[in-house]
């Protein structure tokens, strides 16, 4: 496109070394813009580029938008006003100067560690070309004859929008692909920190660190999984709106959501404690089906948070037993003293047996009287509490007791704890009931 190299400074033209000490684009740019578009037009492209910039960045002020460092910002504008121009006149259409700019590419780059909404990119992107497009149009409408003007404005304007919807549509590429960059690289050091924490080491100042939480004040924090592979569409999505109710339930001011290695990290704070009761709050949460949950003890303090965490493992191990039951809570509160039982499961499920005897036989009928006996214990013996539960009359709580006794040949009652233990055990891992090996 011819006409684009009349363009000329209104000062006048430029020599080289003035172009050179104005200009903030790399050489090679620049000569390669000299040779095809011409030294006049080149320097009205730096001339124009720089007060476009600046425009932009005042209406980012004036708007309260967080802006870019004017260098940064201009240096940008100028290599993109270049390329266009080299696009539209080279012939043929070079292709190589369709690519971001590194500078570009950084403002990019802080705009998402900012937080910066696309929009706000993507707005400053089409702000500089409207402003250099409509220097342009002024600019050639002056210089045109009139018979000319017509055909060439339409020509450009559409040269140039064609430009500008690639160059925005790589700014978003490249938004993309920067997020997902950033939050793996967060993701990676929120969950190193944990760890680091949980072993004992300081909590990093809320500023600084990667987290913002409130370590003095109180925590909530469970594992998720889920055992499909296929079908289950927007699990992210799921998680996190999952995870943000339960904080709005319980009061929690940070929510924390950590996938690694097919296992998410959920982990709720607060400046002062949680609800009281967050944990069954959490547990009873209306969630997907396919999310399984293990919940560690809530706390407070840093010292709460590791024992938190370190519950949440617990349960978690426990709850990926072979010999588990099919259930998709699991609470520290219920299996925490579990846990370190069935570390060795041949040991666990030979203490089982020992202390049911015969109440560790198969079948529905059993497995009825052993659940009975388990809440019958852990009620502190009140049949009236377990039929309540059990939608039975008292007097059915009393015969199966009964029954258990004649199973373990002893009365419940003796060595109660051991008993209730191996009952709880089976409950959880019912597994542990399954003939040994050979």
């Amino acid at each position: 496109m011819e006409s684009v190299r009349m363009l000329t400074p209104h000062g006048g033209a430029w020599t080289e070394d003035e172009l050179r000490s104005r200009a903030l684009s790399p050489p090679e740019l620049l000569a390669r813009s000299v040779e095809i578009v011409g030294l006049p037009a080149t320097s009205w492209a730096v001339d124009v580029s720089a007060r476009a910039a600046e425009q932009i960045r005042g209406l980012e002020r004036t708007g309260g938008f967080p802006t870019t460092s004017s260098g940064h910002v201009r240096r940008a504008s100028e290599v993109a006003f270049l390329q266009l121009l080299i696009a539209v006149t080279a012939d043929p259409a070079d292709e190589v100067y369709h690519t971001l700019s590194d500078d570009l590419l950084d403002i990019v780059r802080l705009g998402v560690r900012r937080g910066l909404p696309l929009d706000v990119l993507l707005n400053r992107v089409w702000g500089i070309h409207t402003v250099t497009r409509d220097e342009m149009i002024a600019e050639l409408q002056r210089i045109l004859p009139e018979h000319e003007r017509a055909a060439t404005l339409r020509e450009l304007g559409a040269a140039m929008l064609d430009y500008a919807n690639s160059h925005a549509y790589r700014v978003a590429m490249a938004y993309a692909e920067e997020q997902r960059a950033w939050r793996g690289w967060r993701t990676e050091t929120q969950r190193r920190t944990i760890a680091a924490v949980v072993d004992g080491s300081a909590p990093p100042d809320r500023d600084g660190g990667p987290l913002d939480v409130h370590w003095p004040g109180g925590h909530l924090y469970a594992l998720s999984w889920f055992e499909e592979q296929s079908g289950i569409p927007d699990v992210e999505q799921a998680i996190s709106e999952f995870a943000d109710g339960v904080g709005e339930l319980i009061g929690a001011e940070r929510v924390v959501v950590i996938d690694y290695e097919g296992t998410t990290q959920l982990w709720w704070s607060a400046s002062a404690a949680l609800a009281a009761d967050a944990a069954a709050l959490l547990a009873t949460f209306h969630r997907p089906d396919w999310m399984r949950l293990a919940i560690g003890p809530q706390g407070q303090t840093v010292q709460g948070f590791r024992a938190a965490v370190r519950g949440a493992r617990l349960t978690e191990r426990m709850a990926r037993l072979p010999e588990a039951a099919e259930r998709s809570v699991w609470r520290f509160e219920e299996v925490g003293h579990l846990a370190l039982l069935v570390e060795n499961r041949e040991a666990a499920s030979w203490y089982v047996r020992h202390e049911l005897a015969a109440l560790a036989g198969p079948g529905p009928r059993l497995g009825e009287i052993r659940d009975t006996v388990r809440r019958y214990l852990e009620s502190g013996n009140s049949r009236v509490l377990v039929a309540k539960e059990l939608h039975l009359a008292p007097n059915t709580v009393a015969y199966r007791v009964g029954k258990a006794s004649e199973l373990l040949g002893r009365p419940v009652a003796e060595r109660s704890q051991q008993v209730l233990l191996a009952l709880q055990l089976v409950h959880a891992l019912p597994g542990l009931l399954d003939p040994p090996r050979a």
